[in-house]
Order: structure tokens, then C-alpha cells, then sequence
């Protein structure tokens, strides 16, 4: 995995494991919510690093100045959007990406329904409207979103 990726992942993993040593139900839904907005961030993070780390192996360095100027406004990366952001590099990466967290999925659409339940809670939470999110599932959804990015990372060779 990418040193970034990974680090940022490390970093929220740590604070995974605290939120859930938290005794207070109350307490550690209100920190499910900050994790969720730091999931969010880590989708979108992680897709930045990539298509940059991409264009710094394969373009020249206009090509990488552009794409490193354009992939700094990606927000909202639910899974359509990733794919939508792929295809733009190369077509058939949007259709492998999509394959494949269906394949790597448990139950079907588990991977990309929680990459849009991750941007739809942040949504909500930014809006200051109550998600009820319990930790247990922001935490399957990280688990999830760990295995988009793990993929993301696949694709974009």
C-alpha cells in the first residue's frame, strides 16, 4: 500500500480503537460521527495520492501540474464518482474498479454502499441533522472503504 495511504489509515485505525474503549453509548456515537467525516476524508485523500502518484510515473510534469491542480476539488467520492473520475484516466478502469468491490464484497453492493453512506452521513452530519450513526456501523463502513481504496490502488497501475 501507498506510505500515505497507509499512514493516514494507521492514523485512523488509532483512533478507531480508542472510540471504541468509550463506555458512554452516547459519547461514542458522537465520536462515530467525527470518524465517519474522517472516513469520508480518507476516500478522497486516498484517490488524490493515487491519480498523482500515477501521472508522477507516467506524464510529463504540465501533464502532472494540471492533474495535481484538478484532482485537488474531488469531494463527495461515492462510488459512482470514482468510477466517473477513473474512467476519465483510462475506461476500462471504471468497470474494473466497480467489478471488483462487487467481487471483494461480503453481501451484494456492501463496498459501494458504504462508500455512499460515508459521503450521505458526512452530508448529514455537516448539515447538523441527526444520522444516528453507531460505531459498529461506521466501523464496517471503514472496514469497507479500506478495501475501495486497497482496490483503487489495483486499478490505477
Amino acid at each position: 500500500m501507498n506510505r500515505f495511504i497507509l499512514s493516514h489509515s494507521q492514523r485512523i485505525d488509532t483512533l478507531f480503537g480508542n472510540v471504541a474503549t468509550i463506555p458512554d453509548p452516547a459519547a461514542q456515537a458522537e465520536w462515530s460521527k467525527y470518524l465517519c467525516i474522517l472516513v469520508s476524508g480518507f476516500i478522497e485523500e486516498s484517490l488524490r495520492i493515487l491519480l498523482e502518484e500515477y501521472t508522477t510515473k507516467h506524464a510529463a510534469p504540465v501533464i502532472l501540474n494540471f492533474v495535481s491542480r484538478e484532482v485537488k476539488e474531488i469531494t463527495n467520492c461515492k462510488a459512482s464518482k470514482i468510477g466517473s473520475i477513473l474512467q476519465r484516466f483510462n475506461p476500462a478502469w471504471e468497470s474494473d474498479f466497480l467489478d471488483q468491490i462487487q467481487t471483494k464484497s461480503r453481501i451484494v453492493n456492501e463496498i459501494k454502499d458504504s462508500l455512499d453512506s460515508v459521503v450521505a452521513n458526512r452530508h448529514q452530519i455537516a448539515h447538523g441533522r441527526n444520522v444516528g450513526l453507531r460505531y459498529a456501523t461506521v466501523s464496517t463502513y471503514y472496514r469497507n472503504v479500506k478495501s475501495a481504496v486497497e482496490t483503487m490502488e489495483e486499478v490505477i497501475r
